[in-house]
């Protein structure tokens, strides 16, 4: 990232000169922890990883970048998986047409056993399905 010129402060978006760069170019943007959710988070690690999403995403749809996203965790919750629709359409549905910001794609990691049993094959059944709503 510092290589790239990152650096945050409170006056300055250091993803967005990443996004310019990537623009530029002619690349995309893909950035993980979708899923991720702040209140789940120590308090000690300080760590805000829907803010962090919603900063990345933003700059690089505000530089007119495809952009995309994966999640970091394996996780099979419905919460989890509303957190991914968050932020793949983060104005929600358009029911007049395309929505004004998404995911460009999603990249679905950690495809296992456990993904494939049971309940929780039933929600995945479930957010693939809200993932493709208004398409």
């Amino acid at each position: 990232e510092l290589t790239a010129g990152y650096y945050n402060l409170d006056d300055r978006d250091g993803y967005r000169t990443i996004a310019r760069m990537l623009k530029r170019h002619h690349a995309s943007l893909n950035f993980t922890c979708a899923e991720m959710r702040d209140s789940e988070q120590s308090s000690e690690a300080k760590s805000a990883p829907e803010e962090l999403v919603q900063q990345v995403l933003s700059a690089g749809w505000r530089e007119g970048l495809d952009v995309a996203c994966e999640n970091a965790l394996g996780r099979y919750d419905a919460t989890g998986y509303n957190t991914i629709l968050r932020n793949a359409r983060p104005k929600g549905v358009n029911k007049s047409g395309p929505p004004e910001h998404k995911l460009h794609g999603f990249t679905y990691l950690r495809l296992s056993d456990e993904l494939l049993q049971g309940q929780n094959y039933v929600t995945f059944q479930t957010f693939v399905k809200r993932m493709h709503a208004n398409q």
